[in-house]
Formats: C-alpha cells, structure tokens, sequence
C-alpha cells in the first residue's frame, strides 16, 4: 500500500498541471453531446480521491449518492478544482496511512461491483481511473488551443509556472 501511496502523490502534480489550465471560456465546452463538459470532466478527475475515501467509508451505498457527491462538490473555476482535489487527496492518503495492515486483507464491495475486492485493489485501480481521465482533459485542452504538454501529463513540466498548482 506504500508504494500505490507513492504513486497517488507522484501523480498529483500532473493532474493538478493539467487541471489549473482548464480556461472558463472552454468549461462547458463538449467534444460531443453524449460525452461530459471540460468542468464536469475536471470535476470528476478532481472529485475522484474523495469519491474514493467516501465509497471506503461505506457512505455511497449507490449511483445516485455518488453522482450526487460530484454534484454538490462542483467548483466555479481552475482553482476550485485544484483546490478540491489537493483536499481530497490528502484525506484519502491520511485514511489508507490509517489503514495500512488493512488494506491488503480486507474485502470491500461497492455498489458497483459483482464481488469483493481489496482496499489495495482498489486504490490500484483508482489509478488507472485517474490516468484515464486525466488523458481525457489533456485532449480536451488540446482540442481547445489551451497550451499544455505531455510534461504537463506526466507531472515533469508546469505550463504556466506563474500557476501556482493549488491557487
């Protein structure tokens, strides 16, 4: 569990790069009707830690307490969501440090699921989630002229250091 606890932290500066970019002008903005905004997609990636800890917890027993958690944690801008995932991230990281000798052993189901699984496959997975949506973000921007690279992706290279990451 320490080392995907590793892997959480080192991958937050690349998607809090990615998610302080996201301009107002492009935060409705869909590359098709059927697929999220650029805000509820940002929204999502930054809620992801949160939704986490909270499923952890045992207080989303279903898709509507889920879907309804991003709705209530819904920024107004680039730094509400850095702001919301930095939060987020800090308290799913200080619950799974609680939980260290549990994480491998004790089975959890999500409504989500068909059968149990491990607190460790879980975060495991919540990473893979993670990669996905914020590759996701980074077409979105790119779509959109916001100027960002894959060192931003990865967490090497701040597009606009005059960003503070969690302003």
């Amino acid at each position: 569990m320490e080392e995907l606890i590793a892997t959480l932290r080192s991958r937050r500066l690349g998607i809090l790069f990615i998610l302080k970019m996201i301009p107002l002008d492009i935060w409705d903005w869909k590359p098709h009707p059927s697929m999220r905004s650029t805000a509820q997609l940002g929204n999502h990636l930054a809620c992801s830690p949160l939704a986490i800890l909270e499923l952890l917890r045992g207080s989303i027993p279903d898709e509507e307490t889920y879907n309804n958690l991003e709705k209530n944690n819904m920024p107004l801008n680039a730094q509400g969501l850095t702001n919301l995932y930095e939060q987020s991230l800090d308290k799913l990281i200080s619950y799974l440090q609680e939980h260290l000798e549990d994480a491998g052993e004790e089975n959890i189901r999500f409504f989500y699921q068909d059968h149990n699984t491990s607190i460790y496959k879980e975060i495991f997975e919540e990473i893979g989630h993670e990669w996905f949506h914020l590759g996701q973000l980074f077409a979105y921007l790119k779509q959109n002229g916001v100027a960002v690279d894959m060192g931003a992706y990865y967490g090497y290279k701040d597009p606009d250091p005059d960003i503070p990451p969690n302003v």
